[in-house]
């Protein structure tokens, strides 16, 4: 005879008189410890759905809710774990996990009704164990369903149709989401750039004129593009020429005001997303603002706003929140609490795309460049908006070349930055730094390891975001051999109070007559005051070779923001990513840091603790940064162009 878990003292106490009674045993044949019953772990528990998502069967498996969208499940005791005339039970609780994850919940009771978050869409496993007054876990039982991916942008404008007839003013909505399409309009002056994010071939909208005439460019959809009284989701990337003025990225209006604003702030001097209480023009905006004062200018930036009802009609509870570069900024702010005016409501005008309406009239023109604008009936969440800001495409994440200063065509005191972007060139220092053209003609910029060095303004990227620095460099081996052990050269850097935010760095390391030279990628934040709060660097898997001296040698920083699956439970953002040639290291690092540099961007010195030295000896070829995390085959592309150009 078998006896089950629910079987508890008072059911063995009768077995016991039972056998005693029959003659089979005197006393007890088990002494003191022992468990003379045959007393198993619970078995597989019951797993019920309340329907938001239904367990797929062998011919049937239908997708149901969406990433993020919570079912409640409920756990009880497997049928034979339970006393069929009492209901008493020995499970005291369950161990919970979705397979997709790492970890897993722990909650207490017979009966347990829990809510589960699927990360993502498709077929996911959820596994129960459950678990006894002894501590002790039972098999686990699973419950399949599948996961609806969760519907797409609504309306999505990337201006990648720049048509050949200047007579053409229209760009494609190429959202694919439900059967009406919003194509916007370019009006004002507006027109494409082939400054765009997705760089090389593509474009932008661009609302950068000097033209007063053109000054109030702009692009607008006829109609809405997107309920605004319930959840939604807006993004763009924003490239901003000037901060003297407050500039809408993208706003949908009202008759009086509009339903929301993503824009820069020239009074706060931070991005921000704000919403209307009412569409009158005597109400408060309500408004989440960036973390970050003075974000930087002439760089790409992803923006996200996110208006979130909670899926339900209280009003008391909706938030809006913004997000940069990924990054949810603060927390999201309730709009009754801030305007007790508040009501949400719709937006019956076009979506505008680089102006917004205040008190009745369109104002606050964006002066610069829009990319990639879209907008979602839905609140994202913040590993969509990761996702979004990745801007994924065939082989990694859309990088755009940004600065390009080559040391080759160059003559005189300064290299021109060749990207396109028209960014100020390097200008070399007065002593210890000149362009030598080498027996092909071409120059080089050589540093004395001294004093030389050369220096524009940046920052050519906005470093809260991903992106890429990739530096050609010679290091001389005769001026090299002759700094002492434990120096520090730095072949590129930006400027961050008296500290560098990024840089490229050779070190040497060990006793002065063996000393090895190791590169590396490093990263540091600093705090309102300017001290060091975090730094973190990538080196190198091993030091330099003989061969590699007095030759080409590039030397690549990766920074990516969003980490390699953003919305994966193993992904881990601010990855730190170091490649010499084409080699990646297999070494990383990981920092999610928010500091900007800002101030000198220089080349074969760098800051460190209030000192401008850390001198390079060598040359420079060329100096190159894109907006964006290239992979290793981005990279490989790039390097072999190089050979063959």
């Amino acid at each position: 005879m078998r006896l089950r878990r629910w079987r508890g003292a008072r059911a063995w106490g009768a077995l016991v008189g039972a056998v005693l009674m029959a003659g089979v045993l005197s006393t007890p044949a088990f002494g003191a410890g022992d468990d003379p019953v045959d007393d198993p772990v619970p078995l597989a528990p019951r797993i019920t759905s309340d329907g938001t998502y239904t367990e797929c069967t062998a011919n049937d498996c239908v997708g149901r809710g969406e990433p993020g969208l919570a079912g409640t499940f409920t756990f009880r005791p497997n049928e034979a774990d339970v006393d069929p005339e009492t209901g008493a039970t020995d499970v005291t609780g369950y161990r919970v996990r979705l397979i997709s994850e790492l970890g897993a919940t722990v909650v207490s009771g017979a009966e347990v009704s829990h809510a589960v978050v699927p990360p993502e869409a498709g077929v996911q496993v959820l596994e129960v164990e459950a678990k006894d007054h002894g501590e002790r876990w039972g098999p686990a039982a699973s419950f399949v369903f599948k996961v609806k991916p969760a519907a797409g942008a609504v309306g999505q404008w990337q201006f990648a149709d720049r048509p050949t007839d200047p007579k053409v003013t229209t760009t494609k909505d190429t959202a694919t989401e439900g059967t009406v399409r919003h194509d916007a309009t370019l009006k004002g002056g507006a027109t494409w750039s082939d400054r765009a994010r997705r760089g090389s071939g593509d474009y932008s909208l661009d609302l950068n004129s000097t033209n007063p005439a053109k000054r109030k460019a702009y692009a607008a959809t006829a109609g809405p593009a997107v309920d605004t009284k319930d959840s939604f989701t807006v993004s763009a990337w924003a490239y901003l020429a000037g901060t003297g003025s407050d500039q809408v990225v993208v706003s949908a209006p009202g008759a009086q005001d509009a339903a929301f604003e993503l824009y820069y702030s020239a009074k706060q001097k931070k991005w921000a997303f704000g919403r209307g209480a009412q569409d009158r023009g005597d109400t408060a905006d309500v408004v989440s603002y960036g973390d970050a004062a003075n974000p930087p200018d002439r760089v790409w930036t992803h923006l996200a706003g996110v208006f979130d009802t909670k899926r339900d009609t209280d009003r008391t509870n909706d938030t809006v929140q913004l997000f940069v570069n990924n990054r949810p900024q603060g927390q999201p702010v309730n709009l009754s609490v801030e305007a007790a005016a508040y009501q949400p409501w719709t937006s019956a005008k076009g979506l505008q795309i680089g102006r917004t309406k205040d008190d009745g009239f369109y104002q606050r023109y964006f002066h610069g460049y829009v990319d990639e604008a879209a907008v979602w009936q839905r609140a994202l969440r913040s590993v969509d908006v990761a996702e979004v800001s990745a801007l994924a495409q065939a082989g990694g994440q859309a990088t755009a070349l940004v600065a390009d200063w080559n040391a080759g065509p160059s003559t005189g005191n300064e290299i021109k930055d060749a990207s396109g972007y028209a960014r100020p060139g390097l200008t070399l220092s007065a002593e210890g730094a000149q362009l030598r053209a080498d027996e092909s003609g071409r120059s080089q910029l050589v540093f004395d390891g001294v004093q030389g060095y050369a220096a524009s303004s940046g920052p050519a990227v906005d470093e809260t975001g991903s992106f890429t620095v990739s530096a050609r460099v010679r290091v001389d081996s005769a001026k090299w051999a002759a700094k002492p052990a434990g120096y520090r050269a730095t072949v590129a850097g930006q400027r961050l109070a008296d500290q560098s935010s990024w840089a490229l760095v050779l070190s040497k390391y060990g006793p002065e007559d063996e000393a090895v030279s190791v590169w590396s990628f490093e990263r540091t934040a600093v705090d309102a005051a300017g001290n060091v709060t975090e730094r973190v660097k990538v080196q190198a898997d091993t030091w330099m070779q003989p061969e590699e001296f007095d030759v080409p040698i590039d030397v690549t920083g990766v920074f990516n923001a969003v980490g390699e699956r953003p919305g994966a439970s193993w992904n881990r953002p601010g990855k730190l990513e170091l490649y010499i040639g084409t080699a990646g290291q297999v070494r990383n690092s990981y920092a999610e840091l928010t500091s900007q540099g800002a101030g000198e961007l220089a080349v074969g010195r760098g800051a460190d603790g209030g000192t401008m030295d850390h001198y390079f000896s060598g040359s420079l070829d060329r100096l190159r940064f894109w907006s964006g995390a290239m992979s290793a085959d981005g990279l490989l592309h790039v390097l072999e162009s190089d050979v063959v150009s």
